[in-house]
């Protein structure tokens, strides 16, 4: 639907229109929507014409303007064919159906769209009467169904009208984004009084690579306030045309809230934008199966909240969309509750009557979720701009998205079970990859063997059985939704789908392994390299801005992003004065792995020099928790009376919430939290003013040692020689560089960072440090670090 300012018409297609006009039935069952019809194709129109005989007309295009509600609407199509004989005229429109649906009669979708065509042509050739014919063709068999009707024009007009009636709402909804949003959205104003330093520079970067439709990285320091400068051009450049709508993507939900927040600024100020924010099924699901333990069921059978949702959804829509411009969560789940319907896919709907819409990475790039109304085959075709938030964590999110794993130990399943026997060949072909590591088995001292296999080819034989098995429990699940083995059967299935789903985007960038472990095999499709895969994916947008507080080195990203020759990439000043941060290298300690145990009371030293000079809060940042829970008992030996707060092992949500929470706004008070480098504290958190004044880095923050580091490191020393810095300098260092970014959060912040590691001086390190940190100090033993921090608390230098 698009409202032609020219012409003051509303323009949609026949398919559009009655998609919109006859939502009908349950998620899952009833309601057809447009990407579930296939395409007929010639040899179709060949069988069908042979049967009918030499008057037929294949592919007839129809098209109507009728003047309704003060609004006029232009609704084009086309028919199936159209039949002149001497009888009259018949319209016939063609359906694509395969398996039960051949025997059903038309939906109320396909009755629709055949009767608007019907009432173009009545109209068109001034006909009293028409009579009208929908065929069904069977892509499974071949075969022909008919089912005819006759139709006065004028029961045709009245059906029409009522179509018309249904859709009002939306098109006066897309009348006035034409006539006062977009306009709006091109005269918008900053929401702010003034700009920081850099913020200037990223609106003009980005606003200019949205229009030139290219990909920007921008390194922004904290504080530049990157969510508004990049929003602000986004909506100015929807106002200009160059963009249908915006998704903000994130990697938390923090940075969701900020964006919504960023958005609420703009609407708030003038601008007519509308913005949603999209959660996770998980979270939002409100099936009662779900509720007692049991994996949801979205259909109208099992949840009731799917029961009928395409006949209560236009009735929320409008609630919402009359209500405000603006849509979180809570104001979704409200809404969806009052009417009965599914927060989750009331949130997909309302989303395509939004202009900004913010979500999770996944929602763009993961192979398995993404929003397929928009990205996928069928999906819709406008001019998408990406604004990817906390860019560094793309890379890695990417990897885990197109990589999948295996286990035996994952199929077995109760072997009285019913579905057991659906699951024997793929056990079979499981032991079967077990040859394919024979030449690398060890047993351990307990008698347990060990092996690798490493293919840069995709396993197409145990592909082939994985693809088989899908294909049978798809069958047993649809018939077996009551068996007390489903949700059991169903995660070995959706395990398997994943797998086959990822297998599909195999290149050069991939590889197979397959590892015994005693008597389990795993087997996974590993990601080394996803440039190739993100080229694509970010294909799917006309710009795409990239932004951080660390994107440092910027061509690393650019590289593994897949955005090699084609970015263009910037680096803004820190917005706030170089002389409130004071960064200082203890280099006289190693914080390698084999000398952290004698370097212990060393480490207590060192946290006890940074905060000698000034009570507040500090975060003590270790590279595990090994040496933090050490270092903790050792300082809490030596320095009983200090209040500290350690982060545990796999804390929950309201355990760190509480954990922030120790953090208050109380100066003169000692307190130190101890944290594990580039956990959940290190990147995210913001602890303004007193709330945190100081931070400690042990360690360069290397990713732990593993197999699949390591063949990434080889994968990169083969293709760009630089394989130890892809797989852990850079991810390494843009861990340490975020939790420095923890201290200056405003331009009233004063703070310490203190990096403790001898390697900070050499020069794999030094090139990478941010331009704000030129005036770094080196401590070369605590009685230094001491008086250092003296200094800078005291006199500012």
């Amino acid at each position: 639907m698009r409202y032609n300012p020219e012409t003051c018409t509303i323009e949609m297609s026949v398919i559009a229109l009655c998609s919109l006009a006859v939502r009908h039935g349950d998620i899952g069952y009833g309601y057809r929507g447009v990407g579930d019809e296939l395409p007929a194709d010639a040899d179709i129109y060949t069988k069908i014409q042979a049967e009918t005989g030499g008057f037929y007309s294949p592919e007839v295009p129809l098209c109507n303007t009728m003047l309704f509600g003060g609004m006029y609407y232009t609704v084009s199509g086309m028919a199936g064919g159209v039949i002149r004989d001497k009888s009259g005229v018949i319209i016939d429109e063609i359906k694509c159906v395969r398996g039960y649906d051949f025997y059903k009669p038309p939906t109320r979708l396909f009755m629709a769209q055949l009767k608007s065509l019907a009432y173009f042509l009545a109209r068109r050739d001034e006909l009293e009467k028409i009579r009208a014919r929908m065929t069904y063709y069977n892509t499974d068999s071949g075969k022909l169904k008919y089912f005819n009707y006759e139709f006065t024009a004028n029961e045709l007009e009245d059906f029409y009208r009522e179509l018309l009636s249904e859709v009002s709402f939306f098109a006066e909804l897309c009348a006035r984004r034409t006539l006062d949003v977009l306009p709006s959205a091109k005269k918008a104003v900053f929401p702010y009084r003034g700009m920081r330093s850099g913020q200037e520079m990223m609106i003009r970067e980005s606003f200019g690579a949205i229009k030139r439709g290219q990909r920007l990285f921008v390194e922004a320091p904290t504080g530049t306030g990157k969510t508004i400068s990049s929003l602000f051009p986004s909506v100015r450049a929807l106002g200009e045309g160059y963009a249908d709508k915006i998704f903000y993507l994130t990697a938390k939900a923090s940075t969701r809230r900020e964006a919504y927040a960023g958005a609420s600024k703009l609407f708030s100020s003038g601008v007519g934008i509308r913005a949603v924010v999209l959660s996770s099924k998980d979270s939002l699901c409100k099936c009662p199966s779900r509720e007692m333990g049991t994996r949801s069921m979205c259909d109208g059978e099992h949840c009731p909240l799917a029961r009928g949702y395409y006949d209560k959804l236009n009735g929320a829509l409008r609630e919402l969309l009359y209500s405000s411009n603006g849509y979180p969560v809570k104001l979704i789940e409200s809404v969806a509750k009052k009417h009965g319907v599914c927060p989750y896919e009331l949130s997909l709907d309302l989303s395509e009557y939004c202009d900004i819409i913010i979500c999770d990475y996944n929602y763009a790039f993961d192979p398995s979720v993404y929003l397929r109304r928009y990205f996928g085959d069928g999906g819709k075709r406008e001019k998408y701009v990406f604004l990817i938030d906390e860019a560094h964590n793309l890379a890695d999110r990417a990897r885990d998205a197109y990589s999948a794993s295996l286990r035996l130990s994952d199929i077995s399943i109760y072997e009285q079970s019913e579905p057991y026997i659906y699951t024997l060949d793929l056990q079979n072909a499981f032991l079967q990859l077990r040859a394919l590591c024979k030449d690398s088995i060890t047993k351990d001292t307990e008698g347990n063997e060990r092996g690798f296999f490493m293919s840069l080819s995709p396993l197409i034989n145990f592909q082939n059985e994985l693809d088989a098995f899908r294909k049978k429990s798809e069958q047993w699940l649809k018939k077996n939704t009551e068996s007390e083995f489903y949700n059991a059967f169903f995660e070995i299935y959706s395990r398997v789908r994943k797998y086959i789903c990822v297998s599909e985007y195999f290149d050069k960038g991939f590889l197979c392994y397959v590892q015994i472990e005693g008597a389990d095999i795993e087997v996974k499709t590993f990601c080394l390299d996803p440039s190739g895969v993100m080229d694509k994916l970010f294909e799917r947008s006309v710009s795409s801005i990239l932004f951080s507080a660390t994107l440092t080195p910027t061509e690393y990203f650019c590289d593994v992003l897949g955005c090699r020759n084609k970015a263009v990439s910037v680096s803004l000043p820190s917005a706030f004065p170089k002389e409130n941060l004071c960064v200082t290298v203890a280099d006289y300690l190693s914080v390698r792995h084999g000398d952290r145990a004698m370097n212990i009371s060393a480490f207590v030293s060192v946290i006890a020099a940074t905060v000698s000079a000034r009570h507040g809060n500090y975060i003590v940042y270790f590279p595990s928790y090994d040496c933090l829970e050490k270092t903790h008992r050792a300082f809490a030996r030596k320095y009983p009376q200090v209040c500290t707060v350690l982060q545990k092992r796999n804390m929950s949500h309201s355990e760190r919430e509480e954990f922030l929470s120790a953090f208050k706004e109380d100066e003169g008070k000692l307190r130190i939290g101890f944290c594990v480098l580039g956990g959940a504290f290190s990147e995210g958190v913001d602890l303004p003013g007193s709330r945190l004044i100081g931070a400690v880095i042990f360690g360069v923050g290397l990713p732990m040692l593993s197999n699949e580091r390591n063949i990434i490191k080889e994968y990169f020393d083969e293709d760009e020689g630089k394989g130890y810095e892809y797989a852990y300098t850079y991810p390494g260092m843009n861990n340490v560089l975020q939790a420095a970014g923890r201290v200056i959060r405003n331009e009233n912040d004063r703070g310490i960072v203190v990096l403790v590691d001898d390697r900070y001086t050499s020069p794999t390190y030094t090139r990478l440090f941010p331009a704000h940190w030129k005036n770094i100090k080196i401590a070369g033993n605590a009685s230094s670090l001491a008086e250092i921090s003296r200094r800078f608390w005291e006199n500012g230098d």
